[in-house]
C-alpha cells in the first residue's frame, strides 16, 4: 500500500521530509502554501518553496479563495519541479477558513469544478484535491465534491474522513470514505487516524482506497513509513534522531533557529518511553543543536542502563509496555 506524508504546517521541512522518505514514503509535500503570497513573490514563501529531496516524489500544496488567484499561483508553481500540485480544501484552521479559503470552498460544488478546471488550464503536472466530508453533518457533500474535481480535470483525491466542526475525539468515517471511492473513476488517498499497521490495514479493507496519507502518525515517528508503528529498538530510535538532528544542522546551521524548530519534533520523538518528563523540559530549554544531541543520548544511555531497549507499537501511537 503506497503511503504518502501529508503536507504538515510548521512540520514538513526538507530534514524531517527526507526522513520520511528514507523510511519509505513514496511522495511527501512542503508544507501547506498560501496563493496570495505565491503570487506576489513573498520571500518566506520562496524560500519555503524550494525544491529539495534526497529520494521519492515531492508534491507542494497551497490553499486559496477562489479560481483566479488559485489558478495564478499554480501557474507559478508549475515552473517549479514538483512532481505533482495539490489544492487544499479541508483545512479546518479559523483563520484560513475564515478568509473563505481550506474547507469553506466546500459549501460551493460549482465553485470547486471553476477552481479544479482552471488550476487544469495552468499545469499539466498531476493534479489533486484534499477534501474533508463537508461542512458538518448537515452538508456532506463530500461525494458531489469529488465528482466535481472529477469532472474538472483532477487526477486523484484525497479525503480526510471528518467534516470542518468534527474534531479528533471522533474517529473517522470509514464508510463514507468507502462511498467517495466508489463513485470516483480517479483515485482515491484515505487519510485521519493511520497510527499502525493496523490502521493502514483496517482503512484499506473497509475503504478499497488506493494509498493512504499520513498526518499525526508521523510525528516523531518518521518509522510508520517502514514498520508501520511496530516495535520500534532503542538503537535505531537513536539512530533515527541522530540522522534528523544532522539534517536539521546541515539545513539551518549551528542556529538558535536550529534547534527551536528541533524542539517539538524531540517532544514527539519522547512519547511512550518511560521517565521522559524531565527529559521533554529539558527540550524545552535547548538553544544548541549540540546540546539535542548530547541530551538524546544520555536519555538513550539512562534507558539502556535501565535495562529498556524497546518501544512498542501500539493502536494510536506508542505506549511503553514493558522492557525487552
Amino acid at each position: 500500500m503506497p503511503l504518502v506524508l501529508a503536507p504538515l504546517a510548521g512540520v514538513s521541512d526538507f530534514p524531517f521530509r527526507a526522513l520520511c522518505a528514507e523510511q519509505g514514503a513514496c511522495l511527501t509535500y512542503i508544507e501547506m502554501l498560501a496563493a496570495q503570497p505565491i503570487i506576489r513573490g513573498d520571500r518566506r514563501t520562496r524560500d519555503m518553496m524550494a525544491v529539495k529531496r534526497e529520494k521519492g516524489a515531492l508534491g507542494v500544496q497551497l490553499t486559496g479563495c477562489d479560481e483566479g488567484e488559485i489558478a495564478a499561483a499554480v501557474a507559478r508553481l508549475d515552473a517549479y519541479d514538483y512532481d505533482t500540485i495539490d489544492i487544499n480544501m479541508g483545512c479546518p484552521v479559523r483563520k484560513v477558513v475564515a478568509n473563505g479559503c481550506g474547507s469553506a470552498l466546500l459549501r460551493d460544488v460549482t465553485g470547486v469544478y471553476r477552481i479544479v478546471c482552471a488550476a487544469r488550464r495552468a499545469t499539466q503536472k498531476p493534479l489533486s484535491l484534499k477534501i474533508r466530508l463537508g461542512w458538518d453533518r448537515s452538508e456532506l457533500n463530500y461525494v458531489q465534491v469529488g465528482i466535481a474535481a472529477q469532472e474538472a480535470g483532477a487526477d486523484w483525491i484525497t479525503v480526510h474522513g471528518r467534516t470542518r466542526t468534527e474534531n479528533y475525539s471522533k474517529r473517522v468515517d470509514l464508510a463514507a470514505i468507502a462511498a467517495l471511492k466508489a463513485a470516483l473513476c480517479i483515485p482515491v488517498i484515505g487519510n485521519g487516524d493511520l497510527f499502525s499497521s493496523a490502521d493502514f490495514t483496517h482503512m484499506q479493507a473497509q475503504t478499497r482506497v488506493d494509498a493512504l496519507m499520513i498526518s499525526r502518525g508521523a510525528l516523531g515517528n518518521p518509522w510508520i513509513f517502514r514498520t508501520g508503528a511496530a516495535n520500534l529498538s532503542l538503537d535505531m530510535w537513536l539512530r533515527g534522531i541522530e540522522a534528523h538532528l544532522h539534517r536539521q544542522q546541515q539545513e539551518y546551521g549551528n542556529t538558535l533557529r536550529a534547534v527551536v524548530c528541533m524542539r517539538k519534533h524531540l517532544l514527539w520523538y519522547l512519547k511512550g518511553w518511560p521517565q521522559a518528563r524531565e527529559w521533554k523540559q529539558k527540550v524545552t530549554t535547548l538553544d544548541r543543536i549540540g546540546l539535542a544531541f548530547d541530551l538524546v543520548r544520555e536519555y538513550a544511555g539512562r534507558l539502556q542502563t535501565a535495562g529498556v531497549s524497546w518501544r512498542r507499537g501500539g493502536a494510536h501511537g506508542y505506549d511503553f509496555s514493558g522492557r525487552a
